[in-house]
C-alpha cells in the first residue's frame, strides 16, 4: 500500500505492446508508477501483494483474457482495484468482469481525459476499501479485547463474590465455635454466681473445673485461628534451617507420652534418625504433635501408635505417624483436610477443633513439603509428611520464608457438621452424661416433663444443673433428631430444647417434622443454638421455634424462655388423640 505522498503504482497489461508502452508513458506524465506487460502469466509473475495499487487489462487477449487475470491477481492480492479494457463494449463482458471483481471497465480507443476520472474513481475506492478493512480490524481487535476484559471482570467478580460467600461463611462458623466454650464457661459461672441456685462445694468444684477445661479449649481454638490466619494473610515467617529429626522425636515422644500412658496407647519411635530435614523446627514439632495427639485420642483401647521416618524420592525425607484406630472411609478422607470438619467426631467425649490438620498441611506446604493420609476402615491410619533432606554438616543460614497468601478457607461441603468442633470443651463423657438424665425424677402429677436434644455432654449437663432446682420438672434428652422424635411421640413432653447442629438430622429438620405429626405439633419448641448470626437466627426461626436463645445462654432468658413457654396452655390427652385420629381419617 503507498504511503500518502507516493505516486499510485499501476500494473497495466495488454497484448498490443505498442498500445501497452503509449499507455505506460502517458499515466507517468499523470503521475502514476506504471509497469507493463503483455501477456497475463508475466504480468501474474510480477505480481506480489501490495506490489500494485490498480490492474488496468485488456479484456481480448490470448491464453489468459482479462477477466481470468483479473480474477486470479485478486487471489494474490484481494485489496488490488482492477479495470478491464475492451473494444468490445458489450454488456454481457461488463457483467463478466464485475463479477470477478472489476471496479470498472473502458471502451477502446478512449481518451486520456477519459481513463483518469476512472483511474482516480477505482483507486479511491481501493483506498476506502483499505480503510474499512483496516477499521474492522481495528473493531474486531478492540471486541475481542472488550470480551476478555469483560471475561477478567466476570472472573473478577466471581471471585470477590466468592470470597465474600467464603468470608461469610467463615465469621459465621467461627461466631458458632466461639460461642460453643463461651457456653459452659459463662453458663456454670452464672450457676457459681446465683443465689437460686446453690450448689455444694463439690458441684462447685465440678463447675470450675468446666469452666477451665472450656476456657483451655477456647484458648487453643483462638490460636489455631491466629496461625491459620497469619498464613492466608501472608504474615507468618518461618524460619528454614537443617533439623535433626532425632532430637525433634525424642522432644515429641516425651510430650505425647503421658497422654498415651492415660489411654493405655503404645508408642513406638525408631531408635535412630540419623537425617535431617530442611523446616522450621518450631513449626515441624507443632505438625508432628497434632499428628500424634490424633493418633492416640482416636485410637482404640490398648493401641498402637508408631512414627517411622525413611527417606522417600531422592532429597526427600518421609516421617509416617500410624495408629491402630477405627479407620477412615473414603468419603472421610475426602474432607479430611477442611476446616471445621471433624468428620462425626463432634458427639464424641474428644475435643478437637477441626482446624488443626487444616492448619498442618498449610504449615506443611509453607514447609515445601508435603502431607498425605492413607486409611483402612478397621484398620487405622497412616498420617506422612514429606521435607526436603539436607546434609546437616553443611552451614546453612537460616532462610526466612514469608507466606505467600493462599485461597480464602473453602467453604465447608454441602451437609457437613461444622457446629461441634469446639463443643466437646468442657465435657464430661458421653456415659456421665446419660446417667444425668436417667438420675432425674420422674415427673410428678402435675409437673412438667422437658425434653432436650443436644449432641453435646457438656451442653446437656449445664441444662440438667439450671433445671435440677425447679420443683416438679423432669428432663429427657436424646442425642439426635432421630431419637428425639421417638421421645416426643412416647412421652410427649411439655417442652422441647432443642440444639440445630446435630449429627444425622439436624435441629431443622427435627423440628419440621414434630411440626408435622399430630401428636407432637402442640409441644413448644425452643432453639438452643450458636448459630447467632442475624440471618442465621432469621432462617432457622422459620423452621417454627417458639423461641431461639443464642449460646453462651443468658441463664436469666433461659429461665423466662422455659416460664413462657410452661404456661402456655396444653391440650388434653383427649384432645391429641382425636387430633390424630383426624389426621389419620384426612389421609
Amino acid at each position: 500500500m503507498n504511503e500518502p505522498g507516493d505516486r499510485p503504482r499501476i500494473l497495466i497489461v495488454d497484448d498490443e505492446a505498442a498500445h501497452m508502452q503509449a499507455l505506460c508513458s502517458t499515466l507517468r506524465d499523470h503521475g502514476y508508477d506504471t509497469r507493463g506487460y503483455d501477456t497475463g502469466q508475466a504480468a501474474l509473475d510480477a505480481l506480489r501483494p501490495g506490489a500494485y495499487d490498480l490492474l488496468l487489462a485488456d479484456l481480448m487477449m490470448p491464453g489468459m483474457d482479462g477477466i481470468m487475470l483479473v480474477q486470479a491477481a485478486r487471489a494474490i492480492d484481494p485489496d488490488l482495484a482492477s479495470i478491464i479494457m475492451t473494444g468490445e463494449g458489450s454488456i454481457a463482458s461488463a457483467v463478466r468482469a464485475m463479477k470477478v471483481g472489476a471496479l470498472d471497465y473502458i471502451i477502446k480507443p478512449f481518451k486520456v481525459s477519459t481513463i483518469l476520472p476512472v483511474l482516480a474513481r477505482a483507486l479511491e475506492t481501493r483506498m476506502l476499501r483499505l480503510e474499512n478493512a483496516k477499521l474492522e480490524s481495528q473493531l474486531r481487535a478492540h471486541a475481542a479485547e472488550m470480551d476478555a476484559l469483560n471475561q477478567d471482570l466476570e472472573v473478577a467478580r466471581q471471585q470477590a463474590e466468592r470470597a465474600n460467600q467464603e468470608k461469610s461463611t467463615f465469621l459465621s462458623h467461627m461466631s458458632h465455635e466461639l460461642r460453643t466454650p463461651l457456653n459452659a464457661i459463662l453458663g456454670f459461672a452464672q450457676i457459681l454466681t446465683s443465689d437460686k441456685l446453690p450448689s455444694t462445694p463439690d458441684e462447685k468444684q465440678a463447675f470450675a473445673r468446666h469452666i477451665l477445661q472450656a476456657g483451655r479449649h477456647l484458648l487453643t481454638l483462638i490460636n489455631e485461628v491466629l496461625d491459620l490466619a497469619k498464613i492466608e494473610s501472608g504474615a507468618m515467617t518461618l524460619s528454614l534451617e537443617p533439623v535433626a529429626l532425632a532430637r525433634v522425636f525424642q522432644e515429641c515422644q516425651a510430650m505425647i507420652q503421658p497422654l498415651a500412658t492415660r489411654r493405655g496407647i503404645e508408642l513406638r519411635f525408631p531408635a535412630r534418625a540419623p537425617a535431617h530435614v530442611l523446616a522450621d523446627r518450631t513449626r515441624l514439632k507443632q505438625v508432628l504433635i497434632n499428628l500424634l495427639s490424633n493418633a492416640v485420642k482416636y485410637n482404640r483401647e490398648r493401641g498402637t501408635v508408631a512414627l517411622d521416618c525413611v527417606a522417600a524420592q531422592p532429597g526427600r525425607v518421609r516421617i509416617a505417624v500410624r495408629d491402630t484406630g477405627a479407620g477412615l472411609t473414603a468419603a472421610q478422607l475426602a474432607l479430611i483436610f477442611q476446616p471445621f470438619n471433624r468428620l462425626g467426631q463432634e458427639g464424641s467425649a474428644e475435643e478437637g477443633t477441626g482446624i488443626g490438620l487444616a492448619l498442618t498441611k498449610r504449615l506443611m506446604e509453607a514447609m515445601r513439603g508435603q502431607i498425605g493420609v492413607a486409611s483402612m476402615v478397621g484398620v487405622g491410619s497412616t498420617f506422612w509428611i514429606e521435607l526436603p533432606a539436607t546434609d546437616a554438616g553443611v552451614a546453612v543460614s537460616p532462610e526466612l520464608v514469608a507466606f505467600t497468601p493462599v485461597a480464602p478457607l473453602p467453604a465447608p461441603a454441602p451437609g457437613a457438621d461444622v457446629s461441634a468442633d469446639v463443643r466437646a470443651a468442657g465435657s464430661v463423657t458421653a456415659s456421665v452424661a446419660a446417667s444425668v438424665a436417667a438420675a432425674l425424677p420422674v415427673t410428678p402429677d402435675g409437673g412438667h416433663t422437658l425434653l432436650y436434644v443436644e449432641d453435646n455432654p457438656a451442653n446437656l449437663q449445664l441444662i440438667a444443673d439450671l433445671l435440677r432446682l425447679r420443683r416438679g420438672v423432669a428432663l429427657l434428652s436424646a442425642t439426635d433428631g432421630e431419637q428425639g422424635l421417638a421421645l416426643a411421640r412416647q412421652h410427649r413432653p411439655h417442652l422441647i430444647l432443642m440444639d440445630i447442629h446435630l449429627n444425622g438430622m439436624d435441629g431443622l429438620e427435627t423440628r419440621r417434622r414434630l411440626l408435622a405429626d399430630p401428636a407432637t405439633a402442640h409441644i413448644p419448641v425452643i432453639a438452643i443454638s450458636a448459630s447467632a448470626m442475624p440471618e442465621q437466627v432469621r432462617h432457622n426461626m422459620a423452621a417454627g421455634f417458639f423461641r431461639y436463645l443464642t449460646k453462651p445462654i443468658d441463664v436469666a432468658a433461659f429461665t423466662e424462655a422455659v416460664d413462657s413457654a410452661l404456661r402456655l396452655p396444653s391440650p388434653t390427652k383427649e384432645e391429641q388423640d382425636d387430633t390424630a385420629i383426624g389426621a389419620t381419617l384426612d389421609r
